[in-house]
């Protein structure tokens, strides 16, 4: 026999062992004859134990998966050229906050380092200080924790820090003196600054509004319901709580247990106090009281908007409040109204609807009103209003998104931040006497990458109904449209969220190996504002993964790829869009993945933030919103004996808003129904939460997962799996 033949023989028998090594048992106390009926419809849900994650059985067999889909993944070849910006010399620098008397704080990670560490300098050329290392917090522990929020007084004299533990959003609050760097002995447990409203410092700085969750224990079936808002008052005993704002302490105000109840203080001296019922929707419900009222011993909250009214946001000078309003103009206007006798839906309008564009974000200063407008999510511009005159500001350079940073109403300061497909964000501030923004760096400003060789095309696709849906395009120049390149393909369309311009390195590494990055905005999301968030909500779902699957359509038709090359991804609630894109479209897909991912819908309100999820996705309890719950169910629509693509999924085993069962059914009627040969992986981390606070380590590692994963199954020469990778079965 010929070497030759000898080869072609090996490599077929390799290929066909490889095959067979992806099939893997679901095992049979994974499945139930469980069945509910809902509103006469039966639903039989064969893997509903997989939700007893406390059961020993099922919790091997999630960690079975991990080890399996871990072991698949590090011997996938190529994957350490991925470097997820790890030979970045300069330091990453994040959540900066700018108190009234100009000190600067942020969070910064130098490359060495692996969890980032509280900083602070005085008008961006003083001397930096390190106020808080989190490496010293509990340094006897087993556990890592990282800062995920914090917030210095008005006075600038203590700060808040919130701590997560492996990642697990639930999260313990400490308090800094500034000016002696002591920690006051009381800990503050329970908390989500990082998700609610954060910490709301009084105007004196003696305490501060912060939300208790009194049920931490995800096991419980009260986790997470009847949040309280306390007032804390610095050196006090955190058990004895002074609950402001709840179900229990306002009767009078319709809240359901799954709620987020919060008090704002926004700015230090304004005249009133507000609250609202705030989670899992665009717009809340709004109240207010005089600022005075504070320590009444009972408060007269009354009503400033609805829901209904459709504020995103708003500010506040002295008497008056400016907001942006979706009511009767889905692209969003700006108005404004008297706090003394509040009228949100006969108020002065003083920036009309644009048809063309969204005001994506305002801002009040001492100079005026400051105004963006985004057209299609990608491409933004500057305004101001003064004296009843609106006025483009020309901007330093194009701007795909801009985001503006002010103190309040008594200050001049005005700071944007700008980003784009190819650029860092870059932060300028105006400098309104003259006319020009200055950037601003806290660090010297480091050597850019050289992006010349990278294409941003921005083109709409015609949906199945004829809409015409935004889609980013970044790939380099020398890609030709031959049908043959490789395409990750990004969605959301969730809560009114826009996926704006950013460079991230994710797609920055899919890039650079020859792939074309594609970011479909899809409805469901704010791209075009309201209308276009409501087209993709609740009995309209289905548009967000249609449009998704017609920009595919388009991408093939085109010639910039073909079906065999694309890998579709996202996260969280884009789980939904995945997820039904494959079930009804898998012909379309040579891989999915998805992180942390919902995908059993049916079962959201059973989940720990599900009761508040209702505003977005709907109730079974309702006839109409069961069957649009049904419809986004991805994982009731799983058929026997379909070729679905390869899959990889994540989940977080501390995760308070998606948690493992919900991918972990998906995955296991998978198993069961796919005739394709195709792997099938579900990497589960016991020490990570939804994936806010992980560590860079982590980060880079999934980036190295996610992409290598894509490309070996779009076929990728470089990315090949190795024949040792099934020492786990």
């Amino acid at each position: 026999m010929s070497k030759k033949v000898l080869c072609i023989l090996c490599i077929v028998f390799l290929s066909c062992s490889t095959e067979n090594q992806f099939q893997r048992i679901v095992p049979t106390y994974l499945e139930s004859n469980t069945s509910e009926v809902y509103h006469g419809t039966t639903i039989v849900d064969t893997f509903r134990p997989l939700e007893n994650m406390k059961d020993a059985k099922i919790l091997n067999w999630y960690k079975s998966e991990a080890a399996y889909a871990q072991n698949i993944l590090k011997h996938i070849s190529g994957r350490e050229s991925l470097q997820a910006n790890t030979n970045n010399t300069s330091a990453v620098i994040t959540e900066l906050t700018i108190t009234n008397d100009n000190y600067y704080y942020y969070l910064k990670k130098d490359p060495a380092e692996e969890a980032t560490k509280l900083y602070c300098i005085h008008q961006t050329k003083g001397e930096e200080t390190l106020v808080f290392d989190p490496e010293t917090y509990k340094n006897q522990s087993k556990n890592n924790y990282y800062i995920n929020y914090f917030n210095p007084s008005w006075n600038n004299t203590k700060i808040v820090i919130s701590l997560s533990k492996d990642d697990e959003e639930i999260s313990e609050m400490i308090i800094l003196d500034l000016k002696t760097k002591k920690k006051y002995p009381q800990t503050l447990y329970n908390t989500w600054a990082a998700a609610l409203g954060g910490v709301r410092w009084l105007s004196d700085d003696s305490g501060f509004f912060y939300e208790y969750i009194p049920i931490a224990n995800s096991d419980s079936d009260e986790y997470l319901q009847n949040i309280e808002t306390v007032l804390y008052t610095l050196g006090s005993d955190p058990k004895k709580r002074n609950v402001y704002f709840s179900k229990k302490n306002n009767p009078e105000i319709a809240m359901n247990v799954g709620d987020f109840p919060e008090v704002i203080v926004q700015n230090q001296h304004d005249n009133y106090l507000f609250s609202n019922i705030s989670g899992a929707s665009a717009y809340y419900e709004y109240y207010y009281t005089e600022y005075d009222n504070l320590y009444d011993k009972k408060i007269h909250w009354k009503p400033l908007f609805t829901q209904e009214d459709k504020i995103p946001y708003f500010f506040v000078d002295k008497d008056d409040l400016y907001f942006v309003t979706a009511k009767d103009a889905s692209n969003f206007k700006i108005c404004k109204t008297s706090l003394k006798n509040p009228d949100v839906r006969n108020a002065e309008v003083l920036v009309e609807e644009d048809p063309n564009a969204t005001i994506s974000d305002f801002i009040i200063t001492k100079q005026g009103l400051f105004f963006v407008k985004t057209k299609n999510g990608v491409s933004s511009k500057l305004y101001s209003l003064q004296s009843g005159v609106i006025e483009e500001i020309p901007i330093p350079k194009p701007a795909g998104a801009i985001y503006l940073i002010a103190k309040d109403a008594n200050h001049d300061d005005l700071w944007i931040e700008i980003s784009g497909w190819t650029t860092s964000e870059v932060r300028y501030k105006y400098h309104p006497t003259e006319k020009v923004f200055i950037e601003e760096n806290i660090y010297p400003k480091q050597t850019q990458a050289n992006y010349d060789d990278i294409v941003v095309e921005e083109i709409e696709v015609p949906s199945h109904d004829g809409t015409l849906i935004p889609m980013s395009l970044i790939y380099r120049v020398k890609t030709q449209k031959n049908s043959n390149n490789h395409v990750l393909m990004h969605g959301y369309g969730t809560y009114g969220f826009t996926l704006t311009p950013e460079m991230s390195s994710m797609m920055m590494e899919w890039v650079k190996k020859g792939g074309i990055y594609a970011v479909t905005h899809v409805r469901g999301g704010g791209e075009k504002g309201d209308t276009w968030y409501k087209a993709g909500f609740k009995k309209t779902k289905p548009n967000t993964w249609k449009d998704f699957i017609a920009c595919t359509e388009y991408l093939i038709h085109e010639k910039y790829t073909n079906s065999s090359k694309i890998a579709a991804w996202s996260s969280s609630a884009g789980g939904i869009l995945i997820g039904r894109a494959i079930t009804e479209r898998p012909d379309l897909y040579a891989a999915a993945i998805v992180r942390v991912g919902k995908l059993n819908t049916l079962r959201s309100e059973n989940t720990p933030s599900g009761l508040n999820g209702i505003k977005e996705y709907g109730t079974v309890k309702d006839a109409s919103e069961f069957q649009y719950l049904l419809e986004m169910d991805a994982y009731h629509h799983i058929k026997n004996g379909e070729k679905y693509p390869a899959l990889l999924f994540t989940a977080g085993m501390n995760d308070s808003r998606v948690p493992a069962w919900q991918p972990g059914k998906f995955i296991a009627r998978m198993r069961k129904a796919t005739a394709s040969d195709k792997p099938i992986l579900f990497n589960v981390d016991f020490n990570s939460g939804h994936g806010f606070d992980a560590s860079s380590e982590k980060r880079k590692t999934e980036l190295q997962d996610i992409l290598s994963f894509a490309f070996w199954q779009t076929g990728h020469k470089y990315f090949t799996l190795n024949a040792e990778a099934f020492n786990i079965k």
